[in-house]
């Protein structure tokens, strides 16, 4: 992976992640915001991505602040981020990561779940790569792995970040092409 650029773009899970070190081989832009919804990361898209060099992987990982506001309503947003990212940059592999679980006292178990199969769906009609990592944190009995987050059961763990690095490192070793 060595000379390679990758774009992380989303919310907090991503602003947090130290992506560097845990891809010590890649030059990574981390472009996180902490609280972005799927809108703020649209409104604020051409400004983040003006002026970088094209990216060989962009990753997305945007919505759980929407779903977490119970807002289902965000899809064609999605969608516009990335019919911009794939003419800003089309030579880069793009792929749209699942939401994660959480563990709120008013969120459902299956809001996360169902927002993955549409995102899941959006990415194979938009012939981008969606990285379905969801089962990574949960589990034997389908809940949350509390190793994985922290105690406000939203944030990831240091732990957590490994998981997320390991499916990752896992998905592109799969690729079997160059990026």
């Amino acid at each position: 992976m060595a000379d390679l650029t990758w774009l992380v773009i989303g919310d907090s899970l991503i602003a947090f992640g130290d992506w560097q070190e845990m891809f010590p081989g890649v030059s990574v832009h981390n472009c996180g915001l902490a609280g972005e919804t799927v809108a703020g990361l649209l409104a604020r898209l051409e400004s983040t991505i003006a002026g970088l060099a094209p990216p060989d992987l962009v990753l997305i990982m945007s919505g759980i602040n929407n779903v977490v506001m119970e807002d289902f309503t965000f899809l064609g947003t999605y969608e516009k981020i990335i019919q911009l990212l794939a003419a800003r940059f089309p030579q880069a592999r793009i792929v749209v990561n699942s939401l994660l679980p959480v563990r709120l006292p008013w969120s459902n178990d299956t809001a996360v779940p169902r927002v993955n199969t549409m995102l899941c769906r959006l990415a194979e009609r938009l012939g981008v790569t969606f990285l379905d990592i969801f089962r990574n944190f949960i589990d034997e009995r389908g809940r949350l792995d509390g190793r994985c987050f922290l105690d406000d059961g939203v944030h990831l763990s240091a732990h957590g970040y490994r998981v997320w690095a390991g499916a990752l490192a896992d998905f592109l070793d799969n690729v079997r092409e160059k990026l």
